[in-house]
């Protein structure tokens, strides 16, 4: 079963003058004891929903999309996705996409992003007119995240690693870039030289569990030269590597590899390619 909610700008204009209390009420079913996120401030907070009491009527009304064609596009993908790996059942809750840092030099089209609160719970935002390749792509990607089998549902805070980072992202960039295309704005960011230069700046602290220095290298940190998003970039190289060298007959092999497994392939191939 597939539930499609989506908490448009009209909601939340009609709503505005009790902002706090609608978004709390229309998020408190996405978070337990047991999801990533517990509150549903939390949730509120990473999508910067309460930006909308500060914009003007117009200005909430030009985030609306097309509710029926965002509600058939997400069903599309889902079946799509559901062909590769198995769901018993799917939230889906779509937002509109506020202006968030990464995206200043980005069309509006591609403000889309998302987050994944637990097996089978989805949040995505989405701006007025989505690229519909990317958000494919991305729904795509967090429905790898989604999937019950996934083993980043055994993991704690204090066993979810450098290296488990790089294992749950690379495996959803894998199974994404094989249903649609590759429309990632950070695409490439990571050139070979700045490859060589990530790698020996990570593979000391593929163990380490400290969110700040997570942080730094998965999402990009100008300050110390490392590309936005170069984690993904690298996360996405390192599993390719993997699946170059060894057969997979399931996209769903992946979850059983242990991402140590997955770093030596790719320090294997790494070194070989700077030796030559």
């Amino acid at each position: 079963m597939t539930l499609v909610k989506q908490i448009t700008p009209s909601k939340l204009l009609v709503n505005r003058s009790r902002i706090e209390d609608y978004l709390k009420e229309e998020f408190s079913n996405l978070v337990s004891e047991t999801s990533w996120m517990t509150e549903s401030e939390q949730l509120i907070q990473r999508f910067q929903l309460l930006k909308c009491k500060e914009l003007s009527e117009t200005e909430i009304k030009n985030l609306e999309w097309d509710v029926d064609e965002i509600e058939r596009i997400v069903h599309e993908t889902f079946q799509n996705v559901s062909c590769y790996l198995p769901f018993e059942e799917m939230r889906i809750t779509v937002v509109p996409a506020l202006l968030l840092p990464f995206f200043r030099d980005q069309p509006q089209s591609m403000w889309t992003n998302a987050f994944t609160n637990g097996p089978g719970n989805i949040i995505i935002a989405i701006p007025p007119r989505p690229d519909i390749d990317f958000l494919q792509y991305l729904l795509a990607h967090e429905c790898h995240h989604a999937s019950p089998e996934n083993p980043i549902y055994q993991l704690s805070l204090d066993t979810f690693t450098l290296e488990e980072w790089y294992k749950m992202e690379g495996t959803a960039e894998y199974f994404a870039l094989s249903l649609y295309p590759d429309k990632r704005w950070w695409k490439d960011n990571l050139p070979i030289e700045m490859e060589v230069r990530y790698w020996n700046e990570c593979k000391d602290h593929l163990k380490s569990t400290d969110d700040h220095l997570k942080a730094s290298l998965c999402f990009g940190n100008p300050q110390k030269g490392i590309p936005v998003f170069a984690g993904y970039s690298f996360a996405l190289q390192v599993v390719s590597t993997y699946a170059s060298t060894h057969h997979l007959e399931d996209i769903r092999d992946l979850f059983s590899v242990r991402p140590s497994v997955l770093l030596e392939c790719y320090a294997t191939s790494i070194s070989k390619c700077t030796s030559n």
